[in-house]
């Protein structure tokens, strides 16, 4: 699962991007325009627009800056933002005008040249497309502007050329490591484009080698090279390879049954236009993650833009719009995947997790029951529909929706394990204590010495009392593993109390605490640790430290009492009821999920 929504470069990592990213350091304009003083009435609507712009609503950041565009014509640093809002928000068509106005006044502006460079090869005039770009040189982006020339070069029928510009920039270095490796990237989209799949396979295989991590999308590529070279069992053995670390890729899926059938897929990429899309794509994905995601989402919608039919862009394009909580815009481009798409699916399941973001949590969960409904044999809609379910505490209905996980798992694997782990907490939050259990010792069996597991079960032992011994070593394996981990070193500490070494506890808890410094849990037991070795004015600090957290209730109540009577009394009551001092269990497995698990 860890290549879901995968935006990266097909075999590029993210800190193999870093000097790529320095080579395009693109930047929004900061000026502000002199009109905007009060001049020709665009106070009003350009400060709405500055406003719309820093909260991340891309759309009305657009409607508001062609507003006040309309009221000073002749400002570039309007057109400016207005030219970047525009394309970020899909509205390519209109934002061409604004580009050639821009360009006539302040040649080189980075997504001016590329949007008219776009538009050529749109309009299938590559050579216009090469002009732009060679005497619109600018300082923001040459790399992706090389490539989309590169590509134009294609289209103008110049493939030798073509091949050229790409071999001088892999020489050159251009990009650092990271660009290397995106020019052997595209070296094989455009070998396999002329029909040269034997060199194609060459450059993939170069561009693999050094990203050191294919992704899905880069596997199936390669498989697809391999399979046109009539290598079909090495195309069937990469896509086993790569669908055995996952749980399952319809696109991995629909090429393995493919090429079982005899039919081999054509080239991913076969025109200049569709190089010049990948170009954009590829580099949109990393600047989406930081702080020039303005201008990622406008490449994502450029390369939508020349290739409608870049499912993997269109969904980039919606991916950022959830990142930036602009959830209903999200939700609409997930829409608009086609049905009939292999990517439909995660689209569908990326939907409904933008619905409970958005605080429509029943209509989110809606939506995954319809999917597991629709694909029952698809592993992931189960598992996202048990992981709503959970983080909604609605538990038994999550441990069911993982049994539809498991279902169809016929032999667990090492790759498992993590559906094993979700279920045991479902089960356990749900007080279905031996099935639990179960599920904690299977994920241990397929993933020996795994920190989250580890630490859950042993944390749950200690909070019933049992196996303590055992349960301190698997919490110390853990905690070798994750030193810098709060609640896995509370975990620790809390082990210590429990038998009796209050002064240890006292050591792991305070350092817990300096870890997660507001989680009321944790807060509590270093209080309880510090009662016990006497230091009773600093337990009372921490207990009402804890109350300042906002503990579930259940806890609440114990702590005031704790407050009130001292911990002394407090466990002479609970012992005389003959109900021993635990924590309930709601707010432990709530605070031993560290990682969302």
């Amino acid at each position: 699962m860890a290549d879901k929504r995968s935006t990266l470069i097909p075999g590029l990592t993210w800190r193999a991007l870093a000097p790529l990213a320095l080579s395009i350091a693109l930047m929004l304009p900061t000026a502000i325009p002199a009109s905007a003083q009060g001049l020709n009435g665009i106070a009003g609507p350009y400060l709405a627009a500055e406003s719309a712009a820093r909260r991340g609503d891309i759309a009305e950041a657009a409607r508001l800056y062609t507003q006040a565009l309309t009221r000073d014509t002749a400002n570039a640093d309007l057109m400016e933002r207005t030219v970047t809002y525009q394309i970020a928000s899909g509205q390519i068509e209109r934002a061409i005008p604004v580009a050639r106005r821009l360009d006539a006044l302040r040649p080189g502006h980075h997504l001016g040249v590329l949007l008219e460079a776009a538009d050529a090869l749109k309009r299938n005039d590559p050579l216009q497309a090469r002009s732009l770009l060679a005497t619109r040189t600018t300082d923001a982006g040459p790399f992706v502007g090389q490539l989309i020339d590169v590509w134009a070069a294609f289209d103008e029928g110049e493939i030798d050329t073509a091949r050229d510009l790409l071999t001088a920039l892999e020489t050159a270095g251009t990009g650092g490591s990271a660009g290397e490796i995106v020019v052997a990237f595209h070296l094989g989209l455009l070998e396999s484009a002329s029909g040269r799949d034997a060199e194609a396979i060459v450059a993939i295989d170069r561009a693999t080698e050094r990203s050191g991590n294919a992704t899905l999308r880069l596997t199936r590529i390669r498989a697809g090279v391999l399979a046109r070279l009539d290598r079909i069992d090495e195309a069937r053995a990469a896509l086993a390879e790569r669908l055995a670390q996952t749980y399952g890729d319809r696109r991995l899926e629909l090429l393995a049954r493919d090429l079982e059938a005899g039919k081999i897929p054509g080239p991913v990429v076969k025109t200049g236009t569709e190089g010049a899309a990948e170009s954009l794509y590829g580099v949109a994905g990393y600047l989406a993650r930081g702080a020039n995601w303005q201008i990622g989402l406008a490449y994502a919608q450029l390369a939508t833009y020349l290739n409608p039919d870049l499912i993997e862009a269109r969904l980039l394009v919606a991916g950022i719009m959830q990142s930036q909580k602009q959830y209903d815009l999200a939700i609409s481009a997930y829409e608009a995947i086609p049905a009939d798409q292999p990517e439909a699916l995660e689209a569908e399941i990326a939907r409904a997790e933008s619905m409970q973001a958005a605080g429509r949590v029943d209509e989110g969960i809606a939506a995954l029951q319809d999917t597991v409904l629709a694909h029952p044999r698809w592993i992931e809609g189960h598992t996202s529909l048990g992981d709503m379910l959970r983080q909604n505490e609605q538990f038994a209905e999550a441990g069911a929706a993982y049994d539809g996980a498991l279902a169809l798992v016929s032999h667990p694997e090492r790759r498992h394990w993590p559906l094993f782990y979700q279920r045991a907490i479902a089960f356990e939050r749900s007080k279905q204590w031996p099935r639990a259990e179960a599920d904690f010792l299977k994920a241990l069996e397929l993933e020996p010495d795994q920190p989250l597991v580890l630490n859950y079960l042993g944390y749950s032992w200690v909070e019933m009392g049992t196996n303590l011994v055992e349960a301190q070593a698997m919490i110390e394996k853990a905690v070798e593993q994750r030193s810098d981990d709060g609640y896995i070193v509370d975990s620790l500490g809390w082990v210590l109390y429990r038998l009796g070494d209050y002064a240890g506890a006292v050591e792991h808890l305070e350092k817990a605490v300096q870890l997660k410094p507001v989680d009321p849990v944790i807060n509590d037991h270093f209080g309880d640790a510090l009662w016990m070795i006497g230091r009773h004015l600093e337990a009372q600090f921490q207990w009402k430290r804890s109350l300042s957290f906002k503990p579930e209730e259940t806890e609440a109540i114990r702590i005031r009492h704790k407050l009130e009577e001292g911990l002394d009394t407090v466990l002479a009551e609970e012992a005389a009821s003959n109900n021993p001092s635990l924590i309930q269990s709601e707010g432990a497995t709530t605070k031993v999920k560290p990682n969302g698990g």
